[in-house]
């Protein structure tokens, strides 16, 4: 990866995001900025493609992975007691 700075900033172009980060490319250097909430990475493009493919095959395990479970009805989740407004608890 040859990130060369220059006179002016990279100009980023984005390529994706969502809410738990974004994906951006500097055209003139050809570095690709993955940015997730306080963590940033910077690759060249065929790092970042073959880190794209081992994160999909990934996915694609834990879905496979997922489909073999048995299903169980899923558990109500208790956050704390409920009182009923105006009801006062002894």
């Amino acid at each position: 990866m040859k990130h060369q700075p220059s006179a002016n900033a990279c100009q980023h172009l984005g390529l994706a995001s969502s809410k738990v980060g974004e994906v951006m490319i500097c055209p003139e250097c050809g570095v690709v900025h993955l940015s997730l909430n306080h963590v940033s990475l910077r690759f060249d493009v065929e790092a970042f493609r073959i880190l794209a493919y081992m994160l999909a095959e990934a996915q694609l395990n834990i879905e496979s992975y997922d489909a073999r479970l048995p299903k169980t009805p899923e558990a109500p989740h208790v956050t704390g007691f409920e009182i009923a407004p105006g009801k006062k608890m002894h």
